[in-house]
């Protein structure tokens, strides 16, 4: 009997023992399998790379009006926008506008005489200018008699990427601050990083009417061209921002502008 007992207590220490061993085991292997998924979960954590600006060509804006006097009076808009456009993304340097003298030519090439733009003909105009994104805006009238509807479509010269649309309908004077707006939002889209909100306040579009007049005989996109016609718009633009001024007019062709080179 004694002998039977000893046995008896001799196999159930062992199934303790047993237990005991499996439980230590299924403990390392849970503890394995965690650090594994946590050194998993840290390789799939990639930084977002820093490629530099963001190379950007700026085209004229289409216009339409629903209001009295139709398209010509809006006509002026067509080269205002982009010039408002183009101010405003000087406050952020994760952009690089390609000049706008050197925009026109492809623009003007790429638009026809319909003086239109496609998602196809604008990303071809960003590509010859060796830029990744084409921006071409819209200007609407609306039944209101004080606002307009704006978009900018942002077209990217990748055909993987997604393009990206901002639209926002407000009083002509309040054009310049939505534009820094959409540039600002496209950008997070398009670098995937934070982008500073900065207190911008800019000009509205109605006062970049004689801007927008002397860019078109400029360059001649619905006018006959006149080109170095624009000195008192280079005038004045050199009182604001030089830099701005040399990214609209060609340097060569106003001394003024030649003088000094561009600043990033």
């Amino acid at each position: 009997m004694i002998d039977r007992i000893f046995t008896l207590k001799a196999r159930n220490r062992g199934k303790a023992i047993s237990v005991r061993v499996a439980l230590i085991t299924l403990a390392a292997m849970v503890a394995f399998a965690a650090a594994s998924q946590t050194a998993c979960s840290k390789k799939v954590r990639v930084a977002v790379e820093d490629t530099g600006p963001v190379r950007v060509v700026v085209l004229p804006f289409m216009v339409s009006s629903e209001k009295a006097g139709g398209e010509k009076e809006l006509q002026w808009a067509a080269m205002a926008a982009p010039a408002l456009l183009i101010k405003a993304s000087r406050r952020l340097p994760d952009i690089e506008i390609v000049p706008f003298w050197e925009v026109m030519p492809v623009a003007i090439s790429a638009a026809g005489a319909a003086r239109s733009f496609t998602d196809d003909n604008a990303a071809a105009a960003a590509n010859w200018l060796s830029a990744q994104w084409a921006i071409m805006g819209e200007i609407r009238g609306t039944k209101s008699s004080s606002s307009y509807t704006m978009v900018l479509d942002f077209i990217p010269t990748d055909s993987s990427t997604v393009p990206f649309r901002y639209i926002k309908t407000r009083r002509m004077d309040n054009f310049g601050t939505n534009f820094y707006a959409g540039l600002r939002q496209w950008l997070r889209y398009a670098t995937a990083r934070p982008i500073p909100l900065l207190p911008v306040r800019e000009p509205g579009l109605q006062k970049m009417r004689q801007l927008g007049e002397a860019l078109d005989k400029e360059y001649g996109w619905l006018v006959t061209a006149e080109p170095g016609a624009a000195q008192a718009a280079v005038d004045e633009m050199l009182l604001e921002d030089e830099n701005w001024a040399r990214l609209m007019l060609r340097p060569t062709m106003y001394p003024d502008l030649a003088k000094q080179q561009p600043e990033n």
